[in-house]
């Protein structure tokens, strides 16, 4: 029995290597993760308002933010290819039961052959992720992400978490997809092994349908909870939709065949026609292909949707902020004595200086090991700055209040995350100790200034290091010449002058570091993702030798064979396509909604063309040669 199972798997190793390539690139992509979040974690266990620590806090929230949405795609796409992969050895699995295995024993092997390949493809796959971790100090540093002269940590752990993660999903992966051949007689699953499992069950019919509302309820959250959370949440309607589809996959391909027959001809021409049935009766086995192509499309369009947005609701809230005619410094450290100078100017009407400080706000009740303190800089502001210099958007409560001493202003997305309203006290952290700070205003436009704002009181009071870095300026009157003339003056004086309209727009234009990082990790995913798919591609189209010769055999000539895989890939490519802009627009409409209010939804349109193509050529491209290969050796 033992020598049949090893028999089976030298047999098949052509899905052993495709696990194992799948196994590895995903160990790759979490080693990754993992560094980084390790190493922001670490930089925050000293004095919790250096840069290091700063700089820590802000990747541990970029490597957060970007663990979640690495770790559902990764197991999505190593579950697909286990069970695609052990999918094929179902004959095997249902002759093993006949010649008297029982079923604790058929996943015995599944288990020994799963886990013999992971420990060898999840460490060695661990390896190139250490590698672009060191590859990526550069960009972080860059980024602000990591001081420089210091690299990422590198320890065990990541490699580890890789392997908790990755081999009980594949296990379980790999189980799921023998459960139909286990649960039956020996003698049904041998008659059954050779053709699809039968009609999506009821408990997978309800999943699917309970997992699309909870999506499409996700999805317009922005409704009742607009902002930044609710934006958040509303993007990860895609995953939720993606998930639902994956459950109803088989429905869904069935579906987009019927839709997509009369569009390619297929009742007038013979290769259509029996590729689009090929297509419709293993419904199963294309959805395995579908869903990570699909997941390609959704992933990419969502993220890059969401960082659009961000960037223009950033961008009209800093405009609505900052009035006056002209900026002075813009976020370089102003001398001392350069607001005094400019405001004694002549046509110079109302100044106002804003600072920024480094702290800590504790955003949760419960502290698990330090987490619920978020490490912030705040901006320090005067309480007396004038509105058409200075316009928060204040929704409740008064700026002039910072005056008093241990005072703050929340945005209204920092007040949703703290729950701290006007009247209530925020527990905050500056050099000097842990402090009460009570809450006296409530601003909306968070993006543009940040979530904090403190006066320059309160900042002094308790030791903050209160650097000056930018200079509004309420010019003269006299027009574009009179400002232009003030602007000289200020030049005049060494110093970093601009209009307002120019600073804002080079505030929050495309480009940044850690925006470059963040492209740089999305790029990451995708591949992934597009690798992953064109594995499946591959297994699939090298395990359908029988099935080429059996319509070989049947009349089917060689050429037929190559036009019906042809259509077949593009068939999939479409349908892929289709299944994830469906899934992805609620979310990026919600996100949408969210930041910028009635609006079209935002998306990048490079991005969506570049994955459009990539979603339908891939899998022309890992299929097509395949299948001539197949059809060659079936066929010659």
């Amino acid at each position: 029995m033992w020598t049949l199972a090893r028999a089976g798997a030298r047999a098949h190793r052509g899905g052993l290597i495709g696990t194992a390539l799948a196994l590895g690139l995903a160990a790759t992509l979490l080693t990754l993760t993992g560094v980084l979040l390790e190493t922001g974690v670490r930089a925050g266990t000293g004095d919790p308002l250096s840069p290091g620590a700063l700089a820590g806090a802000q990747l541990t929230i970029l490597a957060s933010s970007f663990a979640g949405t690495a770790l559902v795609v990764v197991l999505v796409v190593v579950a697909t290819t286990v069970s695609l992969a052990l999918r094929r050895r179902r004959p095997e699995f249902a002759l093993l039961r006949a010649v008297g295995a029982t079923r604790a024993q058929v996943r015995g092997i599944i288990a020994r052959e799963t886990l013999q390949v992971g420990l060898l493809a999840v460490p060695l796959g661990a390896l190139p992720g250490l590698a672009l971790a060191q590859a990526l100090t550069p960009v972080l540093v860059d980024a602000g992400l990591l001081v420089p002269g210091s690299r990422p940590a590198l320890s065990p752990l990541p490699v580890l978490g890789a392997v908790v993660v990755l081999l009980p999903t594949a296990l379980a992966a790999g189980w799921l997809a023998a459960r139909e051949t286990l649960r039956q007689t020996a003698t049904s699953a041998v008659r059954d092994s050779a053709v699809e499992e039968g009609p999506l069950g009821t408990g997978r019919r309800i999943a699917a349908i309970g997992t699309a509302a909870l999506g499409l309820a996700t999805a317009f959250t922005p409704l009742v909870l607009p902002g930044v959370i609710g934006s958040a949440v509303a993007a990860s309607s895609a995953l939720l939709l993606l998930g639902a589809a994956a459950l109803a996959g088989p429905a869904l391909v069935a579906w987009s065949v019927d839709a997509l027959t009369p569009l390619l001809g297929g009742h007038r021409h013979p290769p259509t026609q029996l590729a689009m049935d090929n297509l419709r009766g293993f419904s199963r086995r294309l959805a395995a292909v579908v869903v990570p192509l699909a997941l390609v499309m959704s992933t990419g369009v969502i993220q890059t949707s969401t960082d659009t947005a961000v960037e223009r609701a950033a961008h009209r809230q800093l405009a609505a902020s900052l009035g006056g005619d002209l900026v002075v410094g813009a976020g370089s450290p102003l001398p001392a004595g350069t607001a005094e100078r400019v405001a004694a100017m002549s046509g110079v009407h109302e100044t106002t200086v804003l600072s920024s400080t480094p702290a800590q706000v504790r955003t949760d009740d419960e502290d698990l090991a330090g987490l619920a303190w978020e490490t912030v800089t705040m901006r320090v502001v005067s309480p007396d700055a004038p509105a058409s210099l200075l316009d928060p958007g204040v929704s409740d409560g008064s700026l002039v209040s910072l005056s008093a001493p241990n005072t703050i202003a929340v945005s209204s997305d920092a007040a949703l995350e703290t729950g701290a309203r006007v009247g209530e006290d925020l527990q905050v952290r500056l050099p000097d100790g842990e402090h009460t700070f009570r809450v006296v205003a409530v601003f909306d436009r968070g993006l543009g200034l940040g979530p904090y704002l403190i006066g320059g009181s309160t900042a002094r009071d308790h030791g903050a290091p209160e650097q000056p870095t930018t200079l509004l300026v309420g010019g003269p009157s006299g027009g574009p010449t009179s400002t232009e003339r003030l602007a000289a003056e200020i030049e005049a004086l060494d110093l970093p002058v601009a209009t307002t309209e120019d600073v804002v727009a080079t505030s929050t234009a495309p480009g940044t570091a850690q925006q470059r990082l963040g492209t740089w990790l999305l790029l990451m995913l995708l591949a992934f993702v597009a690798l992953g798919a064109a594995n499946t591609l591959v297994l699939t189209t090298a395990g359908r030798r029988r099935e080429l010769a059996l319509l070989h055999r049947t009349g089917a000539t060689p050429r037929q064979l190559v036009a019906m895989v042809l259509l077949e890939s593009l068939a999939t490519g479409t349908a892929a396509w289709l299944i994830g802009a469906v899934t992805v627009l609620p979310g990026v409409l919600g996100v949408s909604i969210g930041l910028l209010g009635a609006t079209a939804p935002v998306v990048h349109p490079v991005t969506v063309a570049a994955l459009s193509c990539t979603v339908i050529a891939l899998p022309l491209l890992a299929s097509v040669p395949t299948g001539v290969r197949v059809v060659r050796g079936v066929t010659g």
